[in-house]
């Protein structure tokens, strides 16, 4: 993602006009930046609100830029689908209860952030639920926009993802009946 932002985003070269290095999971990245081992790193939330509060200023803001990108997927094949339906719509109304409850019930979604996301302060962890949750939609109906956004950034390794249609590999049709169906509305009256 990061040399795709560089050379399609910012009209940089890697390894020429900026020089990468690997420093492992994301909140090394963090550490690295503390110790002035490098100058930059890409973070996510909540470690970019946690360099904030350090006094690191953000460079570059995906979103401000235009990128759309498949960060938080789930994908399975065609055939999955086609055979086992009732898989897939078990799992959806799995997904989007989970999503409900996240958005409804903050302090226990805290409590597991907190579990999972170590090192957060509390403030961090508040700041990171209360962005997430103006972030989230009410229906996970996937996005033709971010599949064809994945697939202008996988072509910079991969060419021959600028041929493929994102029609092809795109089907809003499991979420879109769930909503159609009312499930997604009668979460909030049970």
């Amino acid at each position: 993602m990061l040399r795709y932002v560089l050379r399609a985003k910012l009209g940089l070269v890697p390894d020429r006009d900026v020089k990468l290095l690997v420093v492992g999971e994301p909140a090394l990245g963090l550490q690295s930046l503390e110790r002035g081992i490098v100058d930059a790193a890409p973070l996510n939330m909540p470690l970019n609100l946690a360099a904030k509060k350090l006094g690191f200023r953000e460079l570059v803001n995906y979103e401000k830029l235009g990128i759309t990108y498949p960060s938080n997927t789930v994908t399975t094949l065609r055939q999955t689908a086609s055979k086992n339906p009732d898989l897939i719509e078990r799992f959806l109304k799995t997904l989007i209860e989970g999503l409900y409850i996240f958005k409804t019930q903050r302090d226990k979604s805290l409590a597991v952030m907190k579990k999972n996301l170590r090192g957060g302060s509390d403030e961090i962890l508040r700041e990171t639920y209360q962005l997430t949750v103006g972030e989230m939609e009410q229906s996970p109906i996937p996005s033709l926009q971010v599949i064809k956004s994945g697939l202008d950034i996988l072509s910079l390794q991969y060419p021959q993802a600028k041929q493929t249609d994102p029609v092809a590999i795109f089907d809003p049709s499991f979420a879109r009946r769930l909503e159609e169906s009312g499930f997604i509305e009668g979460l909030g009256k049970k």
